[in-house]
């Protein structure tokens, strides 16, 4: 294997991607996303409540509820799943900012969303302003 090739499939950037995710309020949750994102032990020191002001900018139809995480990019897939899981579970949507770097992108999770799709989105979508941002799972 050449150094090239070596080059080629390391992660490009190892900074970490912050994520806003606002919930679209449709009325009493079974379990809050944050519960649900909690579950998981990998994520529950990552993400957190934003705490009294940190609403979603107010976006019609999406709740003050809003959560921030700051994740390895490697977690990324992970998360998406879990959001995923949480909109097909309680027939709503999420609306997530997530921020690489200088890159900024936003995705809409529906019941329709596949989660790899929307890994698969955040990258096209931060890769044309900044190629040293593509994300990587980790693996």
């Amino acid at each position: 294997m050449t150094e090239r090739q070596t080059e080629m499939t390391a992660p490009r950037s190892t900074a970490p991607a912050r994520l806003v995710l606002a919930p679209r309020a449709a009325g009493p949750q079974r379990t809050t996303l944050l519960a649900w994102l909690h579950r998981d032990p990998r994520y529950r020191a990552l993400v957190r409540d934003a705490g009294p002001g940190g609403g979603a900018g107010g976006r019609a139809g999406f709740s003050d509820a809003v959560i921030i995480a700051v994740v390895a990019q490697g977690l990324l897939p992970g998360l998406f799943n879990l959001v995923q899981s949480w909109v097909d579970q309680q027939r709503t949507e999420v609306s997530i900012r997530l921020q690489v770097g200088d890159s900024e992108v936003e995705i809409q999770v529906n019941g329709r969303t596949d989660a790899a799709k929307l890994f698969d989105e955040a990258q096209r979508a931060l890769r044309p302003t900044d190629p040293g941002n593509e994300i990587t799972p980790e693996g």
